[in-house]
């Protein structure tokens, strides 16, 4: 298995090369795919698909953050530990928001790993010059994001195969009873 995982990361990283100076020269974004990969391994379709609107609403909400945070700072001047109040005051107003998704148990709003997933990789995505809102980003986040599924199943399928190749092996293996002999 780890021989078959290696080859779907090479073949990620190879798909990053031929997709990543399409955005920023330079630049690579097959660690967006690799966080995808290994939050949704090992769940349903149905969470994947799930995780998709996720993706969506994460971008919407760290962009949210970062709106009301620059907002709120100019209301509100007060630093907590050189944190502004106004930032902690988005974080907070933002997340009890996505929570509240959690409970509302709509089939396509309650993926709480794929909103934060789409949070953290929209905050990633400033660190390497896209600005707030830049619909390339949300591109990137579901071009990536669909990738890391992708990598997710492929490893979920060849996982079975290896399984089923292991069990197969397995019962062919001549034991004491079946060559006849006594324990």
């Amino acid at each position: 298995m780890p021989v078959i995982v290696g080859c779907i990361a090479a073949t990620l990283i190879f798909t990053d090369s031929l997709i990543a100076p399409l955005f920023i020269a330079g630049a690579g974004f097959a660690w967006m795919a690799f966080i995808s990969w290994t939050v949704f391994a090992l769940v349903s379709p149905v969470e994947r698909i799930k995780a998709l609107p996720g993706y969506l609403i994460g971008f919407l909400a760290a962009n949210s953050i970062l709106f009301l945070g620059a907002v709120f700072r100019e209301v509100i001047q007060v630093n907590v530990i050189n944190i502004a109040l106004g930032s902690l005051l988005a974080v907070f107003i933002v997340n009890i928001t996505i929570m509240y998704f959690e409970h509302a148990k709509k089939i396509f709003l309650d993926s709480m790993p794929g909103i934060f997933v789409g949070i953290a990789l929209t905050f990633s995505g400033a660190g390497v010059g896209f600005e707030a809102g830049d619909p390339r980003l949300l591109a990137l986040i579901f071009i990536y994001g669909i990738l890391g599924h992708l990598c997710a199943i492929t490893m979920n399928y060849f996982s079975g195969r290896v399984k089923q190749w292991q069990s197969m092996c397995n019962d062919k293996t001549p034991t004491a009873h079946n060559k006849g002999q006594d324990g």
